[in-house]
């Protein structure tokens, strides 16, 4: 019975990463992964070149960014279920507002808004549900709920591209934002809590403290937001993410026309990117496995190297085998890398103000990730894709030469001294008065007025205590009156 019901509390916490994974999902594979077929939908409809469609893309990254940043603060302070409908509600309108782009200046506004509303829902508030509900196999979890990330690209994707390749983006817009909005409430109202303690639990499913004697509102261990932020290992680190990510999310937006064009027809896009996102679910599970078992720093190093050779064997692909390959490579480190980053913050920082401080992180990194979509079409409309795909390997190596300088993390919330505990204190002696030269005197002992007819007890003192004769007052009963006489 007691295993059924650990078993039963463990229950509740996979099923808020359900819902965590379904949030991924729907996020990525109809905003983030489709965010490539929007933008050749700009080029091919409304004529614009692809240096402007990736700027286009670039303002929704910086303003999720930024967004991202003021979200960690509001999922500290309110439910996180309302911060994903307000951003829900803000990316449905977004997209909906793709329709109506006919000029460059709309499209930044709407992919501004865009941008808020995904900043909203996004990686902030569903990695801080992770690492409020996951301890000892947080990395397993956020594994299997990143693994949504790739699957949104799998299933999802493809749907909105043939569609708008059948139709077009003005036509089908209104309609994505519909399905969008109605799946995420469902998967954030029907399976997410935001706290375990909303339930009378803890992390990993055991029972809150207070179920023991302990405080039930004690504060979760974390670093503070503000001496965090300081470390050298936060800094090295947000700058090494910072480059990577951004060449490695240059790659991403820009795959499916990148296939496209090398392989001459457009489902080879399609194809090329659902096969970069199938790729990543692998490798994603086996390095949440790896993540439980070895050094997170020494891990996210060797996959940045991946990523570059990924990334250097696409520039010269120029077969589709060669593409094959080349998108195996770089999906081995695409989704690992995402993961990742959270993990090493939770790791090193805790659960405090894990929510700020990834948010400001995300803020950072973002603003690179602005960057890389619209340095590779810049470098594709003067040069080739050979070019812009050089151009962010070496980006990414520079990544990779800063993050080995941010060290281990020191971990100071782990070290810090816990309360001494109480002392027990123990009462003052009561030292005995030594007996006069006077004799004692013999005194008799009644109960309520009427001699007890027992033996005449001398009277004394004992230290700390009553005597051992002394008559004891049975519990339940009226206390009994003693008079003691001179005999």
């Amino acid at each position: 019975m007691a295993t059924a019901e650990r078993s039963q509390r463990s229950l509740r916490g996979w099923v808020v990463l359900t819902g965590v994974f379904g949030v991924m999902m729907i996020t990525s594979g109809m905003v983030f992964y489709a965010l490539g077929a929007f933008l050749d939908a700009f080029v091919d409809e409304q004529g614009f070149s692809t240096s402007l469609a990736g700027a286009g893309v670039g303002a929704f990254l910086l303003a999720s960014g930024l967004c991202g940043y003021y979200t960690g603060k509001l999922v500290n302070r309110f439910d996180a279920r309302w911060v994903i409908t307000a951003g829900t509600a803000v990316s449905t309108v977004g997209m909906a507002l793709l329709a109506q782009v006919q000029s460059g200046w709309q499209m930044f506004v709407v992919m501004t808004i865009f941008g808020i509303g995904f900043g909203l829902c996004g990686l902030v508030p569903t990695t801080t549900l992770v690492t409020r509900w996951f301890e000892r196999r947080r990395s397993v979890a956020m594994a299997i709920a990143s693994t949504g990330l790739s699957l949104g690209g799998i299933i999802l994707l493809p749907q909105l591209s043939q569609r708008i390749e059948t139709e077009s983006l003005v036509y089908w817009a209104p309609r994505f934002a519909l399905v969008y909005c109605v799946l995420l409430l469902i998967s954030t109202w029907f399976f997410i809590r935001a706290w375990p303690k909303d339930v009378g639990l803890r992390p990993d499913g055991a029972r809150q403290a207070s179920d023991s004697g302990g405080a039930p509102d004690s504060p979760p261990p974390g670093m503070p937001y503000q001496q965090a932020i300081r470390t050298r290992f936060f800094i090295f680190t947000a700058i090494g993410f910072v480059l990577v990510m951004s060449s490695q999310v240059g790659a991403i937006q820009h795959m499916y026309k990148f296939a496209g064009d090398r392989l001459g027809f457009e489902a080879a896009g399609a194809g090329a990117v659902q096969l970069l996102a199938g790729t990543s679910v692998v490798a994603r599970i086996c390095g949440g496995v790896a993540a439980l078992k070895v050094s997170l720093r020494w891990l996210t190093m060797v996959l940045m190297v991946v990523q570059v050779a990924g990334l250097c064997l696409l520039a010269v692909a120029g077969s589709g085998l060669a593409i094959l390959f080349g998108v195996l490579v770089l999906g081995s480190a695409m989704g690992n890398l995402l993961m990742l980053h959270p993990l090493i913050l939770a790791d090193a920082f805790g659960v405090r103000d894990y929510p700020r401080i990834y948010g400001f992180g995300s803020l950072l990194m973002v603003s690179g990730l602005a960057g890389g979509p619209f340095l590779t079409g810049v470098l594709n409309d003067a040069y080739s894709y050979r070019s812009a795909f050089f151009a962010l390997a070496a980006i990414a190596v520079v990544g990779l030469v800063v993050y080995s300088f941010a060290g281990n993390p020191a971990r100071d919330y782990l070290s810090a001294r816990a309360p001494r505990p109480v002392q027990r204190v123990e009462p003052a002696r009561v030292v005995a008065r030594p007996p006069s030269a006077a004799p004692q005197a013999v005194l008799a002992a009644s109960r309520n007025g009427v001699p007890a007819g027992r033996a005449a007890v001398l009277a004394g003192a004992k230290a700390n205590g009553a005597s051992p004769g002394a008559p004891q007052i049975q519990p339940g009963r009226a206390p009994e009156v003693w008079s003691v006489d001179p005999a």
